[in-house]
């Protein structure tokens, strides 16, 4: 067996990490069906039952007569014991009857279950990073921390961050086994990661199932299989207990007959997720769609995510071939998954949340293309840290047709969340600037350590034509493809789908033959105007219009560069210039 070296957390790490800790730790978010659920049954297993009042939330089923939490109960268990303890410190005594009073209670459970894991998360992706990308590690990991939907979910009470973190911790052990050779014991740890993931969240098997294909792909790919398959099954037991002893049968789960409405004098109604299995049906391409390109789509409210994918083919060219794939692999079958599902956005939330759990795995891709573009990719991200913050200080839990603006609203009425400050006495406002102050500084330390050299002359113009396509889509999404998919038509769907291929590929092309290969898609920005975004044919026609006319520009352009080999701390990426002529 070979030893375990796990690089060292720096300073800067540790200064970054402290400071996105307390600014997640200060916010209190005001609570919702879902997390009323996950409390709801924190109490009842303390209690010794698994029967939840219905009264508190809608988040609930009926079996047998009686009414369950309708989620995963992982994030329960997982909290218990820490419920616990508050109880016998006089914590959790409080009556809920008031609405401060059952806020503060949930808030006091969310610093056990979603942030000590976003934390660990945190941590895991500094691991990660470090062993391909050395020194970037603290950056990649804060970008991916406070610039994706991770930000606001580390100050709620759901599932996501704690399943995020199990399923990249098998994800983590996996790749420290692969390079280490630590052993079957190793593969049967992330087994059991893998399986205690989808204790906290069903959909987690996507992770279980792509990490048990790499584990195949090695020698003894037999006995490998089977050392990670026993602990994925030993990672279960927990959830065929609690549905035995809960519902009668190890394989009857909590999504069994789902309310779908509040429980009134009458019988209650079920059948919410009634939809093929558990909800989820054939993909739907449109939802596809608007997950990641609607008004609250992932490339929208974080355009970090794009730049994460961009990195991909820098990590294949890197020679990681298995990280690859995998971090290629679970994006899609996530996305594909969520597509499947009746209500893709998951209610109240501030993106599309059931593609969390994937989101960790953009982190080694991300490290990539920071490391190659730094002032580009460290652009954008704070672009993307910047509204994931706005989401988090003012409600994160808006409904589905509602998005940037309405942040942007809320934050100039004066309206932002309870802080721990705010709690204690201190003006609301200067409490919730203190958590953004907080943010920054996490933000600051790890991006202006960089130990690169920012070429503001060439990146800067990317940066600022890549900020703006972001912006202009960030205007015509919520008339062209509202996430609300009951509205929109064809024609604004394919003139999102025409403009994403358009900034999608002039921002390729400007990497290779630099800014120059922005300029075609400036007469984009008229799809900004109010009469356009009204009128989706015209908007369709304006894109054609501009697709067609910057496909010839860029062809021409094309053939007059030629590539170059920029390398960074031994790995190869390539940089387009413009050759002699």
């Amino acid at each position: 067996m070979r030893s375990l070296r796990l690089p060292r957390p720096t300073a800067v790490a540790t200064v970054a990490f402290a400071a996105f800790a307390f600014a997640a730790a200060m916010v209190v978010q005001d609570s919702g069906p879902n997390q009323a659920a996950h409390f709801a049954l924190v109490r009842s297993l303390a209690s010794g039952s698994a029967e939840i009042d219905p009264r508190e939330t809608i988040d609930a089923s009926y079996v047998d007569g009686r009414y369950y939490a309708a989620k995963a109960p992982g994030l329960a268990m997982f909290t218990v014991p820490w419920y616990g303890t508050l109880r016998a410190a006089g914590l959790q005594d409080e009556s809920l009857a008031s609405s401060a009073g059952y806020r503060h209670r949930v808030w006091e459970l969310s610093l056990f279950g979603a942030l000590l894991p976003m934390l660990a998360l945190l941590a895991l992706a500094y691991v990660a990073v470090e062993r391909i990308a050395p020194d970037f590690g603290a950056a990649a990991a804060i970008l991916l921390g406070a610039g994706t939907l991770l930000l606001p979910f580390a100050t709620l009470f759901f599932d996501h961050v704690l399943s995020a973190a199990l399923g990249f911790a098998a994800f983590v052990v996996m790749l420290v086994e692969r390079e280490k050779r630590l052993g079957d014991w190793a593969l049967a740890v992330a087994g059991l990661l893998a399986g205690l993931a989808i204790v906290v969240e069903f959909p987690l098997g996507v992770v279980a199932v792509v990490l048990g294909v790499l584990a195949a792909f090695a020698s003894r790919p037999a006995r490998r299989v089977a050392s990670y398959a026993a602990g994925v099954v030993a990672g279960v037991v927990p959830l065929l207990v609690y549905n035995t002893l809960a519902f009668g049968s190890p394989t009857k789960l909590s999504y069994t007959n789902t309310l779908k409405e509040p429980v009134g004098g009458g019988a209650p109604v079920v059948g919410a997720n009634e939809k093929g299995l558990y909800g989820v049906g054939a993909p739907d391409p449109r939802a596809a769609l608007s997950l990641l390109a609607s008004e609250k789509g992932l490339l929208v409210v974080t355009p970090l995510a794009i730049a994460a994918l961009a990195g991909l083919p820098l990590l294949w060219r890197a020679g990681r071939r298995a990280e690859s794939a995998v971090c290629a692999a679970v994006p899609l079958l996530f996305l594909v998954y969520n597509a499947a599902y009746y209500l893709p956005f998951g209610g109240q939330s501030p993106g599309p949340r059931f593609l969390v759990p994937a989101l960790p795995f953009l982190v080694l891709p991300l490290a990539l293309a920071l490391r190659a573009r730094p002032l580009l990719v460290a652009g954008i991200g704070l672009a993307s840290a910047a509204v994931m913050t706005l989401a988090t200080v003012t409600h994160p839990l808006t409904g589905v047709e509602y998005g940037i603006g309405t942040w942007l609203d809320l934050l100039g009425d004066g309206k932002v969340v309870e802080t721990v400050p705010g709690w204690l006495g201190a003006p609301s406002r200067p409490a919730a600037a203190a958590v953004v102050a907080l943010l920054v500084l996490a933000l600051a330390v790890a991006v202006a350590r960089l130990p690169v050299r920012l070429d503001w002359r060439g990146e800067g113009v990317l940066l600022a034509g890549a900020l703006g396509a972001w912006i202009l889509l960030a205007l015509v999404t919520p008339d062209l493809l509202p996430a609300d998919e009951v509205h929109g038509t064809f024609a604004g769907t394919a003139a999102v789908v025409l403009l994403l291929a358009a900034i999608g590929t002039g921002l390729a092309a400007a990497l290779r033959a630099g800014p120059v290969a922005l300029v075609p898609l400036a007469p984009a920005a008229v799809l900004a105007a109010p009469q356009l975004g009204e009128r989706p044919r015209a908007s369709l026609l304006v894109t054609i219009v501009v697709l067609a006319g910057a496909s010839v520009f860029w062809a021409r352009l094309w053939k007059t560069r030629t590539p170059r080999q920029r390398t960074y701390d031994g790995a190869s990426h390539d940089v387009r210039v413009a050759s002699p002529r």
